[in-house]
C-alpha cells in the first residue's frame, strides 16, 4: 500500500487515495496534524506528536523540534545522551505517520510519496530519501511541495485552464511556485524560495520583541524559559488570525511582564521578513516570464498563511485577494496522496500530468584563468528547466600534456563554485594532449526523482567515463545506513496506555512548571491521582479522571493566560483606545 506524506517544519500528515478522493489519516488523537516534535523519555521510549509537543516546556533538554531545516547538514540533536540527525528525528516522525496509516487502513504500508520544500537541495532530498528507509518505507519519488499543493488545488477547483502562484508558507520553509493548469495536466513554470524562513521566524521575533521591551536578552534565558516563552509567542502569533490584538504576558523570576501585540506590530518586527517573502515572490515571477497580472489565482498552502498579516501582504503585492483552497495545513498532504494515486495507477487520475522542474541550476567547475584556485561555474542545465531533461556541453584542456581532466558537478546559482553545493567529482583520460587539443562532451540527464547522471567522452569515443550523482545527504554508505536502521528500531515509539492519557499527563506536567504555590500543589495531586488509576487499568475510573482532569487544566490554562490582565496591568479600555490598529 502506498501513501502521500506530508513532512513538516512543525506538522506532518499522511493522506491516502481511495474510493476517488485523498482521504487524510487520522493519528492516535483522532486529529490529521501530527507535531513533528521527538521527545524521549525516562525509559527510552520515543514520543511523537503533541505528547512530545508538551515536553518541549517541561523537558526542553530530552525534546527535539524544527529539525526539518537542517535536513542535510552535519548537525545534531542530543537527547538523552544520545546525538540524533535530523534524519534520524525524521524517520521517528515517519515510522509514527506509518503506524498510524497502518492502524486505520488495516494493512500493511510499504511505500510512500514524500512532499519536500521546491528548494530542497540534492544533500536534503537525499537526506529525507535517507529518513523515509530508515523509517521502514520504500520513498521513490519525492514530490515539491507546491506541485503537491498546484495538484491539490487544481483537482478541488471548477476551472479547466488556470495560472497559479503557490504561495507555500509553513512553519520552516517558503517555496513560491508559478503553475498553469490545463485539463489534465499541471505544469510547474518556475519556482522560487527559502528554506529558512517560516512562521517559526514570526515566532522568534514575537520572543524577541518582548525580551527587547523589558530590557532582556532571550538566548541569555534558561532554556525552560525560552521554551515557554516561544510557546506563548507562538500562542500569540495564532490568536492574531482571530482577534484585532492580545498581549503577550510572562512571569520573569517573579515578577510580571507583558507587551502589547496587533497586526501592525508584527509587521514592525517582521518588516525584513517580508522583504525576503517579494524577493521569492518576484524571482518566481521573472523566471517563468509571468507578469502580476497573467496570474489567475493565488493559492496560500501552509499552516503559516493563516496569518492575516501574510494575506494581507499578498493582496498588496498583487492587487488582488488570494485564497485558501481547501485548508492551508492539509493541501500538500493531500496533494501528496493523490499523487500516490496517480503513481499506483489508479484508475480515476491516471491520465493527470504533473511536470516538475529542475528547481536548481546544475554545472561544472571551469577552469578560472584570473585564479587558478577558484572554479567559476558553467551551467549545463538551468534552473527551471522542465524535467525530465538532458543537455550536453563542451569543454577542452587548459595544460601542456595534460593526461586527464577532472570536472566538478556543482548545483546552485552562484558565479564563484565555492558558493554552490559540490555533488561530486568525474574524470577522463585524455592521453597528453596539449592545451586546447582535447574536446570533451560533458552531458548531464537529470530524471524526475532527481537523480542526476553524467557522461563525460572525448572527442574521438575512445575514452567514456559516467557517473551517477544523487548525493548522499549524510554521506551514509549502504552499510552505515542499514547499521543506523538496525540502531533506531531499538528505540520504540512510545504505545503504553491510551495516547490521549499520555497527552493529558504531558500537558499536566508542563501546567504544573508554570504554576507556583497550592494551585501548582493542586496540579500535583491530580497528577498523581491519575497515574495511579492508571497503574490499575480501571476504565471507568480513567474516564471520569480524564474528564476531571482536562476540565482542571483548562482552568488553569484560562487562568495562566488572563492572571496578568486580572491584575489590572492595563485595562482593556485604554488598550482599545491606544494601540489597535482598528483598519488593519
Amino acid at each position: 500500500m502506498i501513501i502521500g506524506i506530508d513532512l513538516g517544519t512543525t506538522n506532518s500528515l499522511a493522506c491516502v487515495y481511495r474510493n476517488g478522493k485523498a482521504e487524510l489519516i487520522p493519528n492516535g488523537l483522532g486529529g490529521y496534524l501530527t507535531p513533528s516534535v521527538v521527545s524521549l523519555d525516562e525509559s527510552g521510549e520515543v514520543l511523537v506528536g503533541a505528547v512530545a509537543r508538551e515536553r518541549l516546556v517541561s523537558n526542553p533538554a530530552d525534546t527535539a523540534a524544527s529539525f526539518k531545516r537542517f535536513m542535510g547538514s552535519k548537525k545534531t540533536f542530543p537527547l538523552r545522551q544520545r546525538e540524533f540527525t535530523p534524519q534520524e528525528l525524521s524517520a521517528f516522525v515517519l515510522r509514527q505517520l506509518k503506524q498510524d496509516a497502518e492502524r486505520y487502513l488495516g494493512g500493511e504500508v510499504t511505500e510512500a510519496v514524500i512532499s519536500v520544500p521546491a528548494y530542497f537541495n540534492n544533500n536534503q532530498r537525499a537526506a529525507t530519501l535517507e529518513a523515509g528507509r530508515i523509517a521502514g518505507l520504500h520513498v521513490e519519488r519525492l514530490v515539491n511541495e507546491p506541485s503537491a499543493a498546484a495538484l491539490a488545488s487544481s483537482m478541488l477547483s471548477d476551472e479547466d485552464e488556470q495560472s497559479y502562484l503557490v504561495f507555500d508558507f509553513g512553519g520552516g520553509t517558503l517555496d513560491v511556485s508559478v503553475v498553469d493548469c490545463f485539463q489534465n495536466i499541471i505544469e510547474i513554470v518556475a519556482v522560487s524560495g527559502d528554506n529558512h524562513l517560516g512562521g517559526n521566524d514570526f515566532d522568534e521575533r514575537i520572543a524577541a520583541f518582548f525580551c527587547k521591551s523589558h530590557q532582556m536578552d532571550l538566548d541569555a534565558l534558561p532554556p525552560q524559559k525560552q521554551a515557554v516563552l516561544r510557546r506563548l509567542s507562538e500562542k500569540a502569533k495564532r490568536e492574531l488570525s482571530e482577534k484585532e490584538s492580545n498581549f503577550l504576558h510572562m512571569n520573569i523570576d517573579g515578577e510580571d511582564k507583558a507587551v502589547i501585540l496587533n497586526n501592525e506590530i508584527l509587521i514592525g518586527c517582521c518588516t525584513d521578513l517580508f522583504d525576503r517573502m517579494e524577493r521569492a515572490v518576484v524571482h518566481a515571477l521573472r523566471d517563468s516570464g509571468c507578469t502580476v497580472d497573467d496570474i489567475d489565482v493565488i493559492v496560500m498552502a501552509g499552516g503559516s498563511c493563516k496569518m492575516p498579516v501574510v494575506a494581507y501582504f499578498l493582496e498588496k503585492l498583487f492587487g488582488k485577494k488570494p485564497v485558501m483552497i481547501g485548508s492551508p495545513d492539509e493541501v500538500v498532504a493531500q496533494g501528496a496522496g493523490i499523487y500516490a494515486g496517480i503513481k499506483a495507477r489508479d484508475e480515476e487520475i491516471r491520465d493527470v500530468l504533473l511536470t516538475d522542474i529542475c528547481p536548481f541550476t546544475l554545472g561544472v567547475g571551469s577552469y578560472n584563468p584570473n585564479d587558478r584556485g577558484r572554479n567559476i561555474m558553467t551551467p549545463v542545465i538551468e534552473r527551471n528547466s522542465v524535467l525530465p531533461v538532458a543537455k550536453t556541453e563542451y569543454f577542452t584542456n587548459v595544460h601542456d600534456k595534460q593526461k586527464e581532466i577532472e570536472f566538478p558537478i556543482y548545483q546552485g546559482e552562484s558565479f564563484d563554485c565555492s558558493e554552490n553545493l559540490c555533488l561530486g567529482r568525474i574524470a577522463i583520460a585524455i592521453g597528453q594532449a596539449m592545451a586546447g587539443e582535447a574536446r570533451v562532451s560533458v552531458t548531464f540527464s537529470y530524471d524526475i526523482n532527481g537523480i542526476l547522471v553524467v557522461d563525460v567522452v572525448d572527442d574521438k569515443g575512445t575514452n567514456r567515463a559516467q557517473q551517477v550523482f544523487m548525493s548522499e545527504g549524510a554521506n551514509l554508505t549502504e552499510e552505515e545506513l542499514l547499521r543506523k536502521i538496525e540502531e533506531l528500531k531499538k528505540y520504540r515509539i512510545s504505545s503504553n496506555g491510551d495516547e490521549r492519557d499520555r497527552l493529558l499527563l504531558a500537558r499536566g506536567k508542563r501546567i504544573y512548571q508554570e504554576l507556583i504555590g497550592s494551585d501548582r500543589e493542586n496540579v500535583a495531586a491530580a497528577l498523581r491521582e491519575f497515574e495511579a488509576v492508571l497503574a490499575v487499568n480501571n476504565r471507568r475510573a480513567i474516564h471520569v479522571m480524564r474528564q476531571r482532569l482536562a476540565e482542571l487544566f483548562g482552568v488553569y490554562e484560562e487562568f495562566l493566560n488572563e492572571e496578568f490582565l486580572n491584575e489590572g496591568f492595563m485595562d482593556k479600555e485604554f488598550l482599545d483606545k491606544e494601540f489597535l490598529d482598528k483598519e488593519f
